[in-house]
């Protein structure tokens, strides 16, 4: 697409992002799972969100079952864990990721978006962070964590905010601003807070979108 001057593939990118996607991939080779696992392997202790690993864990109970989905080099996870949380799972495509983080103690699943293979209700707590700008068929991610979340659970969204598209990430096939990122939590979840958050390691502003199952009621306490 480079022939096409750049206000034009900006506008693309803004107005029909999978297009852009698509496009802008249609002649890179598929990254496999081995790619993500040489990734991980080179970046593994580089990638911390010291902000946002602080506002999950005032947000929850230390006996919450919590799931993190993408969850990378596992971040999120060892920083809760030193917190004090013990029920700790993660979901990544990378088996070198999965392989690694279950030698630390973790409960892993493996598989590959927007299917989520867990047992139905089986969590509290769903963290998606920096995965949903990445999920074409979103609608379903979203069906599925609905079904692994139990009664009165609640799940945690971060992605950038009116940044990163497909122009500036090509993995990436949307770009959230913070009502077209509400209307779609809401499409989907009762909405808790929509916030707008920057984490102490990453210069970019990012959303935050605190959610749980519609219709559900939080037990006392």
């Amino acid at each position: 697409m480079n022939p096409i001057p750049w206000r034009l593939r900006a506008a693309i990118s803004d107005h029909f992002p999978l297009f852009y996607h698509y496009a802008a991939n249609l002649l890179r080779p598929r990254r496999s799972q081995c790619y993500w696992d040489d990734r991980l392997a080179e970046t593994w202790q580089r990638r911390t969100w010291p902000t946002k690993n602080a506002l999950i864990a005032e947000r929850v109970q230390h006996d919450d079952a919590i799931l993190d989905i993408a969850c990378g080099n596992g971040s999120i996870l060892r920083d809760l864990r030193a917190r004090g949380f013990t029920n700790l799972s993660g979901l990544e495509l990378s088996r070198y990721a999965v392989d690694r983080l279950r030698a630390e103690g973790f409960t892993m699943f493996h598989g590959a978006l927007p299917r989520v293979p867990v047992a139905d209700a089986s969590f509290d707590v769903v963290i998606a962070s920096q995965i949903l700008e990445h999920v074409i068929r979103r609608d379903l991610f979203c069906s599925e964590i609905t079904r692994v979340l139990r009664p009165a659970g609640q799940a945690f969204f971060f992605v950038p905010n009116d940044c990163l598209g497909p122009i500036d990430e090509p993995e990436h096939v949307i770009k959230y601003r913070r009502a077209s990122f509400e209307a779609f939590m809401r499409k989907h979840f009762e909405v808790l807070a929509i916030e707008v958050i920057k984490d102490a390691n990453h210069s970019m502003s990012i959303l935050l979108g605190q959610v749980r199952r519609k219709g559900e009621v939080a037990p006392p306490g």
